[in-house]
């Protein structure tokens, strides 16, 4: 198979994993879009043994490699950071650790009449608002798409610095 004809049915694939998704959120079930993202991932690698002109040289590979290191570093402190405020944000609300309530005398007239305990939120605290699970997703969401983004990103970078489009060293 050329080159090109990998490219389009890589696109195609990633184009009915967007449609998978989609029924995935609409069906409410998680397994069709991660059954669907494990076989397009076994189905590119089965394709990509097979592609026949595929120019594989040192340089290459050497900006491949820079490439996906790049990626990772950049994308695992971003995902990082971004998890991280996450997380404290999760776990200050009313389904984490800090407590929510403040106490305050029953009667002020009344000293001794005991204090009642008064929570900042009106949450439950076994319940936690839907859209803000939906803005988690959306983040985890954003987060790919920036992965993806530093990737060709520092693509172009290495494919730059080591000349594949500038001027040939002879």
């Amino acid at each position: 198979m050329k080159k090109n004809t990998f490219y389009i049915i890589f696109g195609l694939i990633a184009v009915s994993l967007l449609l998978l998704f989609w029924l995935s959120v609409k069906l409410t079930s998680p397994w069709i879009i991660a059954i669907s993202v494990l076989l397009s991932a076994v189905i590119f690698f089965v394709l990509k043994k097979r592609v026949t002109d595929l120019d594989e040289d040192e340089r290459s590979v050497l900006i491949e490699m820079k490439t996906a290191s790049a990626t990772i570093k950049a994308s695992v402190v971003l995902f990082l950071t971004v998890n991280l405020a996450t997380t404290v944000y999760v776990f200050s609300g009313p389904l984490g650790f800090h407590i929510f309530t403040y106490s305050r005398l029953k009667d002020p007239m009344i000293p001794a009449g005991g204090y009642e305990s008064i929570p900042y939120f009106p949450i439950p605290p076994d319940m936690i608002p839907i859209w803000e699970l939906g803005l988690f997703a959306v983040m985890q969401l954003g987060l790919i798409v920036s992965a993806l983004f530093i990737y060709v990103g520092f693509r172009f970078y290495y494919a730059q610095k080591f000349s594949v489009w500038g001027e040939d060293e002879e």
